[in-house]
């Protein structure tokens, strides 16, 4: 088992930094202000949202939208999301 660092600024941060959004059922997560490619060999596993105190996860297969939906309410609401080439990022 392999412990990760976090990231949220680095090259290619604009792919990679998930970003959050207030929806009418709970929040929506979609991975870069520039939509990260969902290919074969490079692709975003998993996106989860920690919902005060508590994970959510969602895993993605190549050819989904890098993006996820959590019907859930919180007051207190981060992300991350797992690139399988460039590890792991969090919403800042």
């Amino acid at each position: 088992m392999e412990l990760l660092m976090e990231k949220s600024e680095d090259t290619g941060s604009e792919k990679h930094v998930p970003i959050i959004m207030k929806t009418g059922n709970g929040f929506r997560v979609k991975v870069g202000s520039v939509p990260h490619p969902m290919e074969e060999k490079h692709y975003i596993v998993w996106i989860e949202i920690l919902a005060d105190g508590r994970n959510y996860r969602k895993y993605l297969n190549p050819g989904e939208a890098p993006e996820a939906d959590f019907c859930l309410s919180a007051s207190k609401i981060s992300a991350r999301a797992y690139c399988n080439i460039h590890g792991l990022w969090r919403a800042v």
